[in-house]
């Protein structure tokens, strides 16, 4: 993989986050019980890499669900399959029962084709050339039509008694802004489908009338059913690698990212962690390398999306900073400044800056393994109630020379000692003359030192 390609899987960024900051955290350096005229001290570091973990959905690949278990195969399909499964199944002549019996994989109103069977604990994939009957608007407008002959779908849905005609017509026409027209498929068509077709020559939706255009695939024999069987990568549409292949430091690596208790608010969910770290075991860039695009890994059984990211903080137009309150000993701040002249490139406002469950970012620490969140008791440059979305993300825009600065407050009755909280920003600018925007992450670790 190129490393543009592997920069740009951290959550859509493009600052690149490429690695770890170790989760585990300095605990309290005494026992003593801290109190509010306590001191404090406060140290920014940039974290050179962030991985972030979770389970993803099925989305792009293979609904499990979409797999017919072996007694519900319909019978007709039962011999051919295990043709197909033993070099191949043909006919020149194939049955009403069969073609009725591919049908039953068909899902949406297009019939779109999930053929997906489990025989003897194997998953199967088959594919045909069955004769499919087909149906499509002609994207043109119609002209000098006959009106008898149009069926206009806003008008006489109500009229169609059919729920098969109900289906194609729903295949056929567009709704709204989300359902575009599509093409009707079928091996079998349904009597009452070629009984409106018979009436019907257009349809009319809200793009206006066109003619329904029909045709039949695959219309000579022989005709034929293949199979092969569905792996990994088929099930979740991209390469998945087993941990069998895995270097053992990337493993524990890998198991630390999944193990973090860096999660909710900061992430979308409990289920997301992210392992904030310095180094990324050597072996994950030749891993990396070796896939056109980032695979998902398979550890105890379990299939995890685990982004690498490398931070770039010399793309990035702001400027970070923390300072102990003058006001309160248990109290700091953090400032985000847009700075155009930290960029490698030119770059100009809006600045947008984004952080899920606070802005700049939600903190915390850890005592004792719980964890204790410091409260925002301050804001400067952050407009309204915050977070002020109902994804849970904090969002503000600024121009230049303007910045956000939030004060923290470390809990009263939080031991001496050494603590880290790590937290991360989304910002977003433009580009004098580009389309799109540019757009990167900004990744730190504040150590904080209670005495």
């Amino acid at each position: 993989m190129e490393r543009r390609a592997l920069l740009a899987a951290f959550a859509g960024s493009a600052v690149a986050l490429s690695g770890c900051v170790d989760e585990a955290v300095t605990g309290p350096a005494t026992n003593e019980t801290g109190d509010a005229t306590a001191s404090l001290d406060v140290e920014l570091e940039r974290v050179p890499h962030v991985v972030t973990a979770y389970e993803p959905s099925r989305s792009r690949g293979i609904d499990p669900e979409h797999i017919v278990p072996e007694p519900e195969i319909p019978d007709a399909l039962r011999e051919p399959l295990a043709a197909a499964r033993d070099g191949g199944f043909e006919t020149t002549d194939p049955s009403d029962a069969l073609l009725t019996a591919v049908d039953e994989f068909r899902a949406y109103d297009s019939g779109t084709l999930k053929p997906y069977v489990e025989i003897d604990g194997t998953r199967y994939a088959f594919d045909h050339s069955l004769p499919t009957f087909t149906a499509e608007l002609v994207e043109e407008a119609a002209e000098g039509y006959d009106p008898d002959r149009v069926f206009t779908e806003a008008r006489q849905r109500d009229d169609i008694g059919s729920e098969a005609v109900e289906t194609f017509v729903d295949a056929l026409t567009a709704y709204g802004t989300n359902v575009a027209r599509q093409t009707y498929r079928r091996c079998r068509r349904p009597e009452s489908v070629a009984a409106f077709l018979g009436e019907y020559d257009y349809l009319e939706d809200q793009f206006g009338v066109s003619r329904i255009r029909t045709a039949v695939e695959h219309p000579d024999p022989p005709h034929s059913i293949t199979a092969r069987e569905l792996g990994a990568a088929d099930m979740w549409d991209r390469p998945v690698v087993d941990e069998s292949e895995l270097d053992a430091e990337l493993i524990t690596f890998f198991q630390r990212a999944l193990a973090s208790e860096h999660r909710a608010p900061a992430l979308p969910g409990p289920d997301r962690s992210q392992l904030f770290a310095d180094e990324v075991p050597a072996a994950y860039a030749d891993l990396a390398a070796a896939y056109d695009e980032p695979p998902y890994y398979r550890i105890d059984g379990t299939v995890y999306d685990i982004a690498v990211g490398e931070s770039r903080y010399d793309r990035l137009p702001v400027s970070v900073s923390v300072a102990p309150s003058e006001d309160a000993a248990r109290e700091f701040s953090l400032t985000v400044a847009v700075a155009p002249e930290n960029a490698a490139a030119d770059v100009t406002g809006p600045y947008t800056f984004r952080s899920r469950g606070a802005l700049p970012t939600a903190l915390w620490v850890f005592d004792e393994g719980e964890r204790r969140p410091l409260e925002i008791v301050d804001t400067r440059g952050v407009e309204g109630t915050q977070p002020n979305r109902s994804d849970g993300e904090a969002l503000e825009s600024l121009d230049a020379d303007d910045e956000l600065t939030a004060t923290y407050a470390v809990p009263s009755d939080l031991p001496a000692g050494t603590y880290a909280s790590r937290g991360l920003f989304f910002v977003s600018w433009n580009v004098p003359g580009q389309t799109p925007s540019e757009s990167g992450v900004y990744p730190f670790e504040v150590t904080i030192t209670v005495g």
